[in-house]
C-alpha cells in the first residue's frame, strides 16, 4: 500500500473525507512506493470506479507506470487518455491548460473528470523541480472556482528527496492515505496566495551574451539570438522556435514593460538559456497557462514561449521583471 511520509502525513484524523469550502476541485496529493506495485495500490481503484460512473479520465504519468495500468486495466485501457508526461510536462507551465482543455471537453459527461498526474519525476533539474512547486501551487488558483473534478497528484517516495515531498505537502489540500481521501493540515496555500514570481533566479554559469534594446531593435535581438543559438550547435527548427519566443518576450517588454530591455543568452551544459529583462511588473499569477483569446491585448508573449521551450521561469516585483526561457541542444539535434 502506498506510504505516508512525515513530507505528506496528515495530522487530521485518518478516514475523514474533507474538501474545501466553495469549491468542488479536488487536488489531491498521492505519495507511493515500491514502484508499480505501490502506484497501482493507489490509483487503479480510483480509475475503475470512474470508469464506471462514466467519467472521463486522463492519465499523465512516467511511461513505465503508465504501461503498469494500462496492463492491470486491460481491455478497459481503451477508455483512459494517456500522456507521456515526459513530453507533456517538460514544461510544467503546458500542464494546467490541458487539463483545463480536457475537463472543458467533457464538462457534461454524467461523472466528474478524474486525472492522474505525475509533475515531478526522478531526474528532475533543480529549475524544474522549483517550477513544479509552483505549478502545484497555481492549480488551486486556477480550478478552485470552477466545475469540479480530481486530480490526484502522484510521487515517488522511493525517487525524489525528501524536500521535494515536503514542499508537495504544503500545496495539496487534500491526501489519499491508504486509499482515504484525508483533509491536509500543512496546505499553505488556503492561508497565503501562491506567489509564482517570488524571488530571484540562480545567477547564470558560463559566458554571458548581451543586448539593451528598445523599440527600434527587434530586428537586432532575432539576429543576436539567431547567430548565438546556431554557435551552440541548436538545429535549425529548435534555433528558430528560441528566436521566436525571446522576440515575443522582447516584444512584451517594448509594450508592457517600460519600453525597453535586456536580453542575455548563455549556456549550461546541454541547456541554451535566454531570458528578457525589463522594468514591468507581471501582476497575472496565470500568465502563459491561459490561452489567450483572439481579442486579447496581453499574454500572447508568455503563452509562445511556454509552447515553444522547454522551461520558462518568471520573477516578477514592482522593480521588475525577468522571463528566462531553456532549450535543451541534446534533445533538439
Amino acid at each position: 500500500m502506498p506510504l505516508s511520509p512525515a513530507g505528506c502525513a496528515s495530522r487530521a484524523t485518518p478516514g475523514t473525507r474533507l474538501l474545501r469550502p466553495h469549491s468542488a476541485f479536488r487536488h489531491q496529493l498521492f505519495c507511493y512506493a515500491d514502484g508499480d506495485h505501490g502506484f497501482l495500490a493507489g490509483t487503479i481503484e480510483l480509475v475503475v470506479d470512474a470508469l464506471a460512473r462514466q467519467a472521463a479520465v486522463l492519465v499523465a504519468v512516467a511511461p513505465a507506470r503508465a504501461l503498469a495500468l494500462r496492463e492491470a486495466l486491460g481491455a478497459e485501457s481503451g477508455r483512459v487518455r494517456f500522456e507521456d508526461v515526459h513530453e507533456l510536462g517538460r514544461n510544467p507551465a503546458r500542464m494546467i491548460p490541458t487539463w483545463r482543455a480536457f475537463i472543458g471537453a467533457h464538462e457534461r459527461d454524467e461523472g466528474a473528470t478524474v486525472v492522474i498526474g505525475e509533475a515531478v519525476w526522478p531526474g528532475r533539474s533543480a529549475a524544474e523541480i522549483d517550477e513544479c512547486e509552483r505549478h502545484e501551487a497555481l492549480l488551486n488558483v486556477a480550478f478552485d472556482e470552477g466545475q469540479g473534478w480530481h486530480l490526484l497528484c502522484a510521487y515517488d517516495l522511493d525517487g525524489l528527496p525528501d524536500e521535494v515531498i515536503d514542499a508537495a505537502g504544503r500545496t495539496h489540500p487534500l491526501l489519499a492515505v491508504d486509499g482515504v481521501c484525508d483533509g491536509n493540515d500543512r496546505y499553505a496555500c488556503g492561508h497565503e496566495p501562491p506567489s509564482p514570481f517570488r524571488g530571484v533566479l540562480p545567477a547564470a554559469r558560463g559566458t554571458v551574451k548581451q543586448l539593451a534594446f528598445s523599440g527600434s531593435d527587434l530586428a537586432r535581438v532575432r539576429r543576436m539570438v539567431s547567430a548565438w543559438a546556431s554557435a551552440q550547435a541548436l538545429a535549425r527548427e529548435p534555433t528558430q522556435e528560441l528566436v521566436l519566443a525571446v522576440d515575443e518576450l522582447a516584444v512584451n517588454s517594448i509594450r508592457h514593460g517600460g519600453g525597453a530591455g535586456t536580453v542575455r543568452c548563455w549556456r549550461e551544459d546541454d541547456v541554451l538559456l535566454c531570458e528578457v529583462q525589463d522594468s514591468g511588473w507581471i501582476r497575472d499569477p496565470l500568465v502563459g497557462r491561459v490561452r489567450p483569446s483572439a481579442e486579447a491585448t496581453s499574454g500572447r508573449g508568455v503563452w509562445i514561449a511556454n509552447q515553444l521551450c522547454d522551461l520558462v521561469q518568471i520573477r516578477s516585483s514592482p522593480g521588475g521583471s525577468v522571463v528566462r526561457v531553456h532549450k535543451r541542444v541534446a534533445d533538439a539535434v
